[in-house]
């Protein structure tokens, strides 16, 4: 049984899994056999590369109105349109969100139309130029921070040219942060018997940052740079750096005190039964402090055939996300 996620093996398959789901535009390599195409450019990092519709997460403070600039491509090997391109644009059904939730195991909910305004239905590319632009604005101080909300927009026609199949339809994952959103340094002690292959018994700095994404009004989830994803951190008892796998930590707030309350792994069933539960002993743990940001944490992880494995961390708060 693989316990955790190599780093080394982790980036050979995300090499894998990029070359074989480039963008259209990828055309540009062969262009004696490539043709351009309408699609949407990426607004951030793709949230799960190879998905089957591409999701941008985007996360705003609780502000009255926040702009987000969409831009239409016309992507290949001409380096211009060949005339005016009219691009029509519209917000698409609940389809394209069911699909990418069950691909996915996520849990996003169409976005309602009072949080979000979109003054255009189409855009113009002009003759020459490969790229046209305009705003979609958010009003995240209406935003319910229990909901996951995705915004799916459709490329629906063109006046012309051919529309991209993979970038024709996007979602875009929005949300308000909550008080706990932020990029931090991981800190951390391990404490296992039988887990020799990991390092344990010593405080280790992580060298990626940590993000903690808000996933409700007083909850968070752990998101690990290192591997683009909600991988636990673990450092290998040669100092390497990697991630147990099938984990994705949810932290559980008190947002009148500050307390951590509880945590869970959010992947519900895991094949190999990986769960978190708090350590409610733990002294001068569980807890953000306000004043420097830090996040305080104590629990365990339990595996079927493993005994507890104990993490202490401090997450030392670097800056917003």
């Amino acid at each position: 049984m693989k316990n955790f996620v190599n780093k080394t093996l982790a980036l050979v398959l995300v090499v894998s899994t990029l070359s074989s789901c480039l963008k259209d535009d990828s055309v540009v390599l062969n262009p004696e056999k490539g043709i351009n195409v309408i699609e949407f450019s990426n607004t951030t990092d793709i949230a799960v590369a190879g998905s089957s519709i591409p999701a941008y997460v985007h996360s705003y403070e609780v502000t009255p109105e926040e702009n987000l600039p969409v831009t239409v491509s016309y992507s290949g090997p001409a380096t211009g349109a060949p005339e005016d391109i009219t691009v029509n644009i519209a917000v698409a059904d609940v389809a394209p969100i069911t699909s990418y939730n069950t691909e996915q195991k996520t849990s996003y909910t169409l976005m309602p139309a009072d949080k979000y305004s979109l003054a255009v239905t189409s855009v113009v590319i002009p003759k020459g130029k490969t790229k046209a632009t305009f705003m979609v604005k958010f009003k995240p101080n209406t935003f319910d921070l229990s909901k996951n909300y995705a915004l799916p927009l459709k490329i629906t026609s063109t006046s012309s040219g051919t529309i991209s199949g993979n970038f024709s339809t996007i979602l875009l994952a929005v949300g308000a942060k909550n008080k706990y959103d932020g990029v931090y340094t991981y800190i951390a002690t391990h404490t296992a018997a039988d887990r020799p292959t990991f390092l344990t018994g010593t405080e280790f700095t992580y060298p990626y940052d940590v993000q903690l994404r808000s996933s409700g009004a007083s909850a968070n989830n752990l998101w690990n740079a290192a591997f683009g994803d909600f991988l636990m951190p673990l450092i290998t008892s040669t100092n390497g750096v990697s991630g147990f796998g099938s984990t994705n930590l949810l932290i559980n707030f008190d947002a009148a005190t500050n307390k951590v309350v509880s945590v869970q792994n959010a992947i519900l069933a895991p094949s190999n039964g990986r769960k978190m539960n708090l350590d409610d002993t733990a002294t001068g743990s569980n807890y953000y402090d306000p004043k420097t940001k830090n996040v305080f944490i104590t629990y365990f992880m339990t595996q079927p055939g493993f005994a507890p494995f104990k993490v202490t961390a401090k997450l030392v708060y670097k800056k917003a996300r």
